[in-house]
Parts: C-alpha cells; sequence; structure tokens
C-alpha cells in the first residue's frame, strides 16, 4: 500500500475543498471496493478523503413523489427500509443480493455506481425504476438519468471534484418492477447476466404506458434495451407481447465474452430472464 495522506472532512463545502486542492485523491464512503485496491496497489491516491460520517448523505425518504436515496445509504438499508420494499421492491431484492453480510452493512448505493461495474446488481433494478443521480461539486449540481453515469468498467462522468450526492425516482401506484440475476452461485457471485424491468399502466385503459428493460453484464456498461421498450409501450399485456419483447431484447443486446459466460448463452438468458422479470412487475400490477 502506497502512502497518502488522509483527511475527514466535516462538511460537504470542506469536502470540495479538499477534492479542489488534491489532484489524485480518492473518496472513501464504505470502503469495500477502495480497501482492497489499495491493498493490491491498483491505486495509488496521495488523499483519501473520507466522506462517510456525513450524515445528510444517509437515509431513504419520500419527497414530492419521489424516493429520495443519499448516497451514503448501505445495501443492507436499502434491502430492509419499509419504504423500498413497499414501492421497490425489485431494488430490495438487488440490495439483498449484492456480496455478503459485511459488504451489505458498509458498501454504498453511491460507492457502487462509483464503482462502475458492469455487473452491478442494484444498478439494472434503479435504471428500471428512472432513476436519476446528482452530481454536486463547489461549481454547483446537476442531475442526470443513472444510464448516462457510466463511461465503462470503472469509468464514469463524474469530473474532477464532483460526487454523487442523491439518487431519486418517481413513485407510481401503477408501475411493477422486477429484478432477475444469474449468477455461478447463490451467494457472492458476480452476475453472468443481470435484469430490471418496469411497467407502468394507465389504471382506466391498462394500456401499457411506460417500460423500462435494463441489463447488467452483457456491455462494457449497464444497458438500457429501447427495442423490448417499444413493443410492449401502447399495448394491453398478454404472454404473448411478453414474448415478443424478450426476444427483441436478446436480439438487440451484443454480449461480452468472458470467464463467467459465452456471449451466445448470455443472449440465451437474457431473453429467459426478461420475460420473467417482465412477468413477474405485471404480477405486481393486477392487485389494483
Amino acid at each position: 500500500m502506497s502512502r497518502f495522506e488522509y483527511y475527514r472532512p466535516k462538511c460537504l463545502n470542506e469536502a470540495f475543498e479538499l477534492m479542489a486542492e488534491n489532484t489524485g485523491y480518492s473518496l472513501l464512503a464504505g470502503g469495500t471496493d477502495l480497501m482492497v485496491k489499495l491493498k493490491e496497489n491498483m491505486l495509488k491516491p496521495t488523499a483519501i478523503i473520507d466522506i462517510n460520517g456525513f450524515e445528510e448523505l444517509k437515509g431513504i425518504t419520500v419527497e414530492a413523489g419521489r424516493i429520495v436515496l443519499g448516497a451514503l445509504t448501505t445495501h443492507t438499508q436499502l434491502e430492509r427500509s419499509e419504504i423500498i420494499n413497499r414501492h421497490a421492491p425489485a431494488l430490495a431484492k438487488a440490495a439483498d443480493i449484492v456480496g455478503s453480510p459485511q459488504i451489505r452493512n458498509k458498501g454504498t448505493v453511491g460507492g457502487n455506481m462509483v464503482n462502475a461495474s458492469p455487473a452491478a446488481d442494484t444498478v439494472p433494478a434503479l435504471i428500471a425504476l428512472g432513476a436519476e443521480v446528482t452530481l454536486s461539486s463547489n461549481e454547483g449540481i446537476k442531475t442526470i438519468p443513472l444510464e448516462e453515469l457510466f463511461l465503462g468498467p470503472g469509468l464514469t462522468v463524474l469530473k474532477h471534484g464532483e460526487l454523487i450526492t442523491i439518487i431519486s425516482f418517481e413513485v407510481s401506484t401503477y408501475r411493477g418492477c422486477s429484478f432477475q440475476k444469474l449468477g455461478k452461485r447463490k451467494a457472492l457471485a458476480i452476475s453472468v447476466i443481470n435484469v430490471g424491468a418496469s411497467i407502468e399502466i394507465d389504471p382506466k385503459t391498462r394500456i401499457i404506458k411506460k417500460a423500462r428493460i435494463a441489463l447488467g453484464s452483457v456491455a462494457s456498461t449497464p444497458v438500457r434495451v429501447s427495442a423490448g421498450e417499444k413493443i410492449l409501450v401502447g399495448k394491453c399485456y398478454s404472454p404473448e407481447l411478453i414474448k415478443e419483447a424478450s426476444e427483441a431484447v436478446a436480439e438487440a443486446i451484443r454480449p461480452i465474452e468472458d470467464v463467467r459466460s459465452t456471449a451466445v448463452y448470455r443472449k440465451r438468458v437474457a431473453k429467459v430472464l426478461v420475460r420473467r422479470a417482465l412477468e413477474e412487475a405485471w404480477s405486481q400490477i393486477t392487485c389494483y
């Protein structure tokens, strides 16, 4: 492990100042990825800025019809949140299978995003929910769709001096959302493929007015697949419609090939998991 300066700012403004003063800094949130990289000399920062004590970046609330997650909210908090389990059970399910209990207790939703793993489990669920992320710096704040955050493995659009402060998405009574995952084992498994899907209907006509389908572990970043979404929007649910949308997603993606799976297998599994996700999302709506 290389030598570095350690800072523990008391507030966001102080953190912004430290980020401006140090060109080679790394932010410490939960530390579940950072500490491994430091120990293995995969990362050699000149400064560590510890933001884990910022209470204003923790917690889950409902504000003006949106669920708001502080970036330092842990996966365990997501998994156990009454708000999340009521309004976004797919996100609770995704958070529940991230790493081990120790990782879920320490790892944060914002840190997981900044790590930018193509296989991150909570990201497809959040994209399916229409999540947006707020990026803050000493120059101000801006909000972007979550899917626009990622540039590649370990790479994001975050500029020097910026950090994620908030993740938010709309509450919708007539929306169902599902998360599906295939891994090599039941626990501590990096996804071979994971899927988040949501369907929102017009309560009077039962016509699908919004659909979002996102996949992880099939490309260098999590991807949203509009080919499947377009087939669903404007139509009433049917098994045939779900089959058509699932096949369109599998046809549209160009999966990566790595030690966990071949591209051909990922295509086959994508069709199955997307179908399951859409069926489960629909089943959540049928009680309304």
